[in-house]
Protein backbone atom coordinates (compact mmCIF):
# COMPACT_ATOMS: atom_id res chain seq x y z
CA UNK A 1 0.00 0.00 0.00
CA UNK A 2 1.14 3.54 -0.63
CA UNK A 3 0.19 6.89 0.71
CA UNK A 4 -1.23 9.44 -1.70
CA UNK A 5 0.18 12.95 -2.01
CA UNK A 6 -1.06 15.41 0.53
CA UNK A 7 -1.78 19.15 0.44
CA UNK A 8 -1.21 21.33 3.44
CA UNK A 9 -4.52 22.77 4.74
CA UNK A 10 -2.59 25.69 6.18
CA UNK A 11 -0.91 26.90 3.02
CA UNK A 12 -2.97 25.19 0.35
CA UNK A 13 0.15 24.01 -1.51
CA UNK A 14 1.77 20.69 -2.15
CA UNK A 15 3.36 18.92 0.77
CA UNK A 16 5.52 15.84 0.96
CA UNK A 17 3.35 14.65 3.88
CA UNK A 18 4.63 11.66 5.75
CA UNK A 19 7.98 11.58 3.95
CA UNK A 20 9.09 14.72 5.72
CA UNK A 21 11.34 14.26 8.72
CA UNK A 22 10.39 16.00 11.92
CA UNK A 23 12.75 18.49 13.48
CA UNK A 24 13.24 18.43 17.25
CA UNK A 25 11.14 21.59 17.60
CA UNK A 26 8.36 20.03 15.53
CA UNK A 27 8.36 16.91 17.71
CA UNK A 28 8.02 19.20 20.72
CA UNK A 29 5.03 20.94 19.12
CA UNK A 30 3.41 17.56 18.53
CA UNK A 31 3.99 16.75 22.19
CA UNK A 32 2.11 19.97 22.97
CA UNK A 33 -0.82 18.53 21.02
CA UNK A 34 -0.43 20.10 17.58
CA UNK A 35 -1.39 17.23 15.28
CA UNK A 36 -0.11 18.59 11.97
CA UNK A 37 2.29 17.66 9.19
CA UNK A 38 5.94 18.85 9.32
CA UNK A 39 5.31 21.59 6.75
CA UNK A 40 2.32 22.87 8.71
CA UNK A 41 4.27 22.83 11.96
CA UNK A 42 7.01 24.89 10.26
CA UNK A 43 4.42 27.51 9.33
CA UNK A 44 3.05 27.63 12.87
CA UNK A 45 6.41 27.60 14.64
CA UNK A 46 7.07 31.33 14.93
CA UNK A 47 3.48 32.33 15.60
CA UNK A 48 3.24 29.88 18.50
CA UNK A 49 6.17 31.68 20.14
CA UNK A 50 4.22 34.94 20.42
CA UNK A 51 2.01 34.17 23.42
CA UNK A 52 4.73 32.65 25.67
CA UNK A 53 7.07 35.53 24.74
CA UNK A 54 4.49 38.13 25.79
CA UNK A 55 3.77 36.22 29.00
CA UNK A 56 7.48 36.08 29.80
CA UNK A 57 7.91 39.82 29.19
CA UNK A 58 4.96 40.50 31.48
CA UNK A 59 6.41 38.23 34.17
CA UNK A 60 9.80 39.96 33.95
CA UNK A 61 8.16 43.38 34.37
CA UNK A 62 6.14 42.10 37.32
CA UNK A 63 9.22 40.64 38.98
CA UNK A 64 11.37 43.71 38.43
CA UNK A 65 8.79 46.19 39.75
CA UNK A 66 7.27 43.74 42.28
CA UNK A 67 3.75 44.03 40.86
CA UNK A 68 1.58 41.25 42.35
CA UNK A 69 -1.55 42.25 40.46
CA UNK A 70 0.24 42.08 37.15
CA UNK A 71 1.06 38.46 37.99
CA UNK A 72 -2.57 37.83 38.89
CA UNK A 73 -3.56 39.24 35.48
CA UNK A 74 -1.06 36.95 33.77
CA UNK A 75 -2.48 34.07 35.80
CA UNK A 76 -5.97 34.82 34.48
CA UNK A 77 -4.60 34.88 30.91
CA UNK A 78 -3.25 31.37 31.42
CA UNK A 79 -5.98 29.76 33.52
CA UNK A 80 -9.24 31.01 31.98
CA UNK A 81 -8.40 29.84 28.41
CA UNK A 82 -7.91 26.32 29.79
CA UNK A 83 -11.68 25.91 29.37
CA UNK A 84 -11.84 27.97 26.15
CA UNK A 85 -9.15 26.71 23.71
CA UNK A 86 -9.88 29.35 21.05
CA UNK A 87 -10.12 32.31 23.40
CA UNK A 88 -6.62 32.99 24.70
CA UNK A 89 -6.53 36.83 24.51
CA UNK A 90 -2.94 36.93 23.25
CA UNK A 91 -3.64 34.32 20.56
CA UNK A 92 -6.66 36.31 19.42
CA UNK A 93 -4.61 39.52 19.37
CA UNK A 94 -2.00 37.77 17.22
CA UNK A 95 -4.59 36.31 14.83
CA UNK A 96 -6.68 39.46 14.55
CA UNK A 97 -4.08 42.27 14.61
CA UNK A 98 -0.55 41.05 13.96
CA UNK A 99 -0.96 38.06 11.65
CA UNK A 100 -2.62 39.99 8.79
CA UNK A 101 0.35 42.37 8.65
CA UNK A 102 2.58 39.67 7.17
CA UNK A 103 -0.15 37.26 5.95
CA UNK A 104 0.91 34.66 8.47
CA UNK A 105 -0.83 31.42 9.39
CA UNK A 106 -3.70 31.68 11.87
CA UNK A 107 -2.98 30.06 15.21
CA UNK A 108 -5.31 27.11 15.85
CA UNK A 109 -7.14 26.48 19.14
CA UNK A 110 -4.84 25.40 21.95
CA UNK A 111 -4.76 21.60 22.38
CA UNK A 112 -5.06 20.06 25.84
CA UNK A 113 -1.32 19.56 26.61
CA UNK A 114 -0.58 23.21 25.80
CA UNK A 115 -3.59 24.37 27.82
CA UNK A 116 -2.29 22.38 30.78
CA UNK A 117 1.03 24.20 30.41
CA UNK A 118 -0.75 27.57 30.36
CA UNK A 119 -2.72 26.54 33.45
CA UNK A 120 0.48 25.61 35.28
CA UNK A 121 2.05 28.91 34.26
CA UNK A 122 -1.00 30.68 35.65
CA UNK A 123 -0.58 28.90 38.98
CA UNK A 124 3.07 29.95 39.07
CA UNK A 125 2.05 33.57 38.58
CA UNK A 126 -0.47 33.24 41.43
CA UNK A 127 2.31 31.96 43.70
CA UNK A 128 4.51 34.89 42.69
CA UNK A 129 1.75 37.44 43.28
CA UNK A 130 0.83 35.98 46.67
CA UNK A 131 4.50 35.90 47.68
CA UNK A 132 4.86 39.60 46.90
CA UNK A 133 1.70 40.41 48.88
CA UNK A 134 3.07 38.39 51.81
CA UNK A 135 6.38 40.26 51.51
CA UNK A 136 8.11 36.95 50.80
CA UNK A 137 10.29 38.55 48.16
CA UNK A 138 12.86 35.77 47.96
CA UNK A 139 10.14 33.17 47.46
CA UNK A 140 8.60 35.31 44.71
CA UNK A 141 11.94 35.46 42.90
CA UNK A 142 12.43 31.71 43.23
CA UNK A 143 9.05 31.03 41.63
CA UNK A 144 9.77 33.73 39.09
CA UNK A 145 13.15 32.27 38.19
CA UNK A 146 11.61 28.85 37.59
CA UNK A 147 8.81 30.34 35.49
CA UNK A 148 11.12 32.46 33.33
CA UNK A 149 13.46 29.51 32.76
CA UNK A 150 10.60 27.30 31.60
CA UNK A 151 9.29 30.05 29.33
CA UNK A 152 12.70 30.59 27.73
CA UNK A 153 12.93 26.87 26.99
CA UNK A 154 9.47 26.87 25.36
CA UNK A 155 10.19 29.97 23.31
CA UNK A 156 13.55 28.80 22.00
CA UNK A 157 12.89 25.08 21.50
CA UNK A 158 9.10 24.56 21.81
CA UNK A 159 9.89 21.92 24.45
CA UNK A 160 7.25 22.23 27.16
CA UNK A 161 7.94 20.58 30.50
CA UNK A 162 4.24 20.51 31.46
CA UNK A 163 3.29 18.78 28.19
CA UNK A 164 6.13 16.31 28.67
CA UNK A 165 4.95 15.55 32.20
CA UNK A 166 1.39 15.11 30.95
CA UNK A 167 2.55 12.44 28.51
CA UNK A 168 4.59 10.70 31.21
CA UNK A 169 1.60 10.63 33.56
CA UNK A 170 -0.53 9.02 30.84
CA UNK A 171 2.13 6.35 30.45
CA UNK A 172 2.32 5.76 34.21
CA UNK A 173 -1.42 5.28 34.64
CA UNK A 174 -1.71 3.05 31.59
CA UNK A 175 -3.61 5.55 29.44
CA UNK A 176 -0.85 5.69 26.83
CA UNK A 177 -1.11 3.00 24.15
CA UNK A 178 2.25 2.31 22.50
CA UNK A 179 2.01 2.09 18.69
CA UNK A 180 2.70 -1.19 16.94
CA UNK A 181 5.51 -1.47 14.41
CA UNK A 182 4.98 -0.67 10.74
CA UNK A 183 5.65 -4.31 9.86
CA UNK A 184 3.04 -5.50 12.35
CA UNK A 185 0.50 -3.00 10.99
CA UNK A 186 1.07 -4.22 7.43
CA UNK A 187 0.71 -7.82 8.59
CA UNK A 188 -2.57 -7.10 10.38
CA UNK A 189 -4.09 -5.17 7.49
CA UNK A 190 -2.73 -7.02 4.46
CA UNK A 191 -2.63 -10.60 5.77
CA UNK A 192 -5.10 -10.81 8.63
CA UNK A 193 -7.90 -8.59 7.36
CA UNK A 194 -7.70 -5.83 9.96
CA UNK A 195 -9.65 -2.65 9.26
CA UNK A 196 -7.36 0.36 8.82
CA UNK A 197 -9.04 3.47 10.25
CA UNK A 198 -8.00 7.10 9.72
CA UNK A 199 -9.37 9.09 12.68
CA UNK A 200 -8.69 12.53 11.19
CA UNK A 201 -11.44 14.82 9.94
CA UNK A 202 -12.92 14.28 6.44
CA UNK A 203 -11.21 17.32 4.92
CA UNK A 204 -7.83 16.01 6.10
CA UNK A 205 -8.61 12.52 4.80
CA UNK A 206 -9.54 13.96 1.39
CA UNK A 207 -6.19 15.72 1.10
CA UNK A 208 -4.22 12.53 1.65
CA UNK A 209 -4.47 9.16 3.39
CA UNK A 210 -3.13 5.61 3.36
CA UNK A 211 -4.63 3.68 0.47
CA UNK A 212 -7.22 1.25 1.74
CA UNK A 213 -8.01 3.18 4.93
CA UNK A 214 -11.53 4.19 5.90
CA UNK A 215 -12.28 7.50 7.54
CA UNK A 216 -13.97 7.36 10.94
CA UNK A 217 -13.35 10.86 12.39
CA UNK A 218 -12.55 11.21 16.07
CA UNK A 219 -15.53 13.54 16.36
CA UNK A 220 -17.77 10.54 15.56
CA UNK A 221 -16.30 8.22 18.17
CA UNK A 222 -16.98 10.95 20.70
CA UNK A 223 -20.66 10.66 19.74
CA UNK A 224 -20.71 6.84 19.83
CA UNK A 225 -21.09 6.28 16.07
CA UNK A 226 -17.98 4.15 15.65
CA UNK A 227 -19.04 0.90 17.31
CA UNK A 228 -21.91 0.38 14.85
CA UNK A 229 -19.68 1.08 11.87
CA UNK A 230 -16.97 -1.30 13.06
CA UNK A 231 -19.48 -4.03 13.81
CA UNK A 232 -20.98 -3.64 10.32
CA UNK A 233 -17.51 -3.93 8.74
CA UNK A 234 -16.90 -7.11 10.82
CA UNK A 235 -13.09 -6.98 10.78
CA UNK A 236 -10.88 -9.35 12.77
CA UNK A 237 -9.09 -6.35 14.26
CA UNK A 238 -8.79 -2.59 13.79
CA UNK A 239 -5.69 -0.46 13.32
CA UNK A 240 -6.03 3.28 13.97
CA UNK A 241 -3.85 6.17 12.81
CA UNK A 242 -3.90 9.97 12.54
CA UNK A 243 -1.38 12.71 11.68
CA UNK A 244 0.88 12.39 14.72
CA UNK A 245 -0.69 9.69 16.93
CA UNK A 246 -2.38 12.05 19.38
CA UNK A 247 -5.92 11.60 18.12
CA UNK A 248 -5.34 7.87 17.85
CA UNK A 249 -4.64 7.79 21.59
CA UNK A 250 -7.85 9.70 22.26
CA UNK A 251 -9.91 7.47 19.98
CA UNK A 252 -8.69 4.24 21.58
CA UNK A 253 -9.30 5.65 25.06
CA UNK A 254 -12.88 6.55 24.09
CA UNK A 255 -13.50 3.13 22.58
CA UNK A 256 -12.31 1.46 25.78
CA UNK A 257 -14.44 3.83 27.83
CA UNK A 258 -17.53 2.79 25.85
CA UNK A 259 -16.84 -0.86 26.61
CA UNK A 260 -14.83 -1.63 23.51
CA UNK A 261 -15.92 -2.98 20.15
CA UNK A 262 -15.30 -6.68 20.71
CA UNK A 263 -12.22 -6.52 18.46
CA UNK A 264 -8.51 -6.20 18.98
CA UNK A 265 -7.68 -2.51 18.66
CA UNK A 266 -4.18 -1.39 17.69
CA UNK A 267 -2.50 1.98 17.29
CA UNK A 268 -0.23 2.66 14.33
CA UNK A 269 0.21 6.15 15.73
CA UNK A 270 1.33 8.67 13.13
CA UNK A 271 0.41 8.18 9.48
CA UNK A 272 4.09 8.58 8.60
CA UNK A 273 4.89 5.30 10.36
CA UNK A 274 3.05 3.26 7.70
Amino acid sequence: MAQVDEKSPLQGGSSSGSNEELLVTQKSLMQQGYDYSPSELSQLSWGLRFTPTMCMIGALIGLYFRLPYLHFTLAALGIIPFWFPSWHPLDRFYNGILRPLWHGVELPPNPLPRRIACFMGGLMNIFIGCSFLANAITLAYIFGGILITLQIVVITTHFCVASWLYERVLRMIGRYIPPISSARAHELVEQQGALLIDVREPNEFAKGHIVGAVNYPLSEVEHGVWITKIEEAAPKAVVLYCQSGLRTQRAIALLKKDGGVGKEVYSLGAMSRW
